[in-house]
């Protein structure tokens, strides 16, 4: 038998090889990205089982102050003609050339007040604006982040010591008041007095870490660590209590006491807390090498 003849397969024609463009170059007519804003901080409440946390309602700008940077964090006013913000002594970052600056007491018996029992400074720095347009911007005496408040909403707040950074114009009053408890005096961290905000208008506190507010229940409570604790409403009510049992106490490392604070009311809480990062830095320079070096582990 003959046998039939295969048809033959068209052979592939071999596949150009495919020539990888080099990238363009970005057109410089792109302009730059602008440097991010103060991130949105975030509260609890709301949605507490799907995320412990939520965005806070904190503002990054106003009309005329921004708030710029990330973690550290700097406040920049806008005067206009006349104007003047008030800050803590050496506060000040940067000035325009217009601006001068005049220190006062406010009341030579709340500055005294301040100074002795709430440990904060006698003096107020004012800058005033002598042009149109002068630009101050303040910076916290640690690396923290800048929070606004609005005393129209929150005046009377109980803040924590060296909390207070600025306020813009002169509406804003300071006065001191005894722990509720000797107990809440040796043990909450807040020390034998507390200083007491009052006015209208902006004012800003610096905080270390994650900014955390909580808008307690009547009768809700929350207990957290003693230096965390940064502002709270006056209808809020705080006290102290064991940190547990005698090991918890002697080695989980919170201390004997913690703070406990119960509502209504408003409370501001900081992740990082001015002790607690010197804390830490006090524990890297124990470690630190006779020569004065310290051990930095490299990855």
């Amino acid at each position: 038998r003959r046998q039939q003849p295969q048809p033959q397969q068209p052979q592939q024609q071999p596949r150009a090889p495919v020539m990888q463009q080099p990238p363009q170059q970005q057109s410089r007519d792109i302009p730059m990205a602008e440097p991010v804003g103060v991130p949105q901080q975030i509260r609890m409440g709301g949605a507490f089982q799907r995320s412990m946390f939520q965005r806070s309602d904190f503002a990054k700008s106003g009309s005329n102050w921004e708030i710029v940077g990330e973690d550290s964090q700097v406040l920049v006013v806008k005067l206009g003609s006349g104007e003047e913000v008030m800050c803590e002594p050496g506060g000040m970052l940067t000035k325009g050339s217009g601006t001068e600056p005049t220190v006062n007491m406010g009341d030579c018996g709340l500055g005294c007040k301040r100074c002795c029992c709430a440990g904060e400074s006698c003096f107020r720095v004012l800058w005033k604006s002598g042009g149109n347009g002068d630009v101050v911007t303040i910076t916290p005496y640690f690396p923290a982040k800048v929070v606004p408040l609005d005393l129209d909403k929150h005046s009377g707040l109980r803040i924590k010591k060296k909390a207070w950074l600025a306020t813009i114009g002169r509406k804003t009053e300071f006065d001191v008041e005894t722990a509720p408890s000797c107990a809440t005096a040796c043990c909450a961290g807040q020390g034998v007095f507390i200083s007491k905000i009052t006015g209208s208008g902006t004012t800003f506190l610096a905080l270390g870490g994650t900014v955390v507010q909580k808008e307690l229940k009547d009768g809700e409570e929350l207990v957290l660590e003693q230096s965390s604790l940064v502002a709270w409403a006056p209808t809020v009510r705080m006290d102290v209590i064991r940190a547990g049992g005698a090991c918890v106490m002697c080695c989980g490392g919170m201390g004997l006491f913690q703070t406990r604070v119960t509502g209504p009311g408003l409370v501001i809480i900081q992740s990082m807390s001015f002790e607690k990062a010197r804390q830490a830095y006090m524990a890297a320079m124990m470690g630190a090498k006779p020569s004065g070096g310290i051990d930095i582990p490299i990855s």
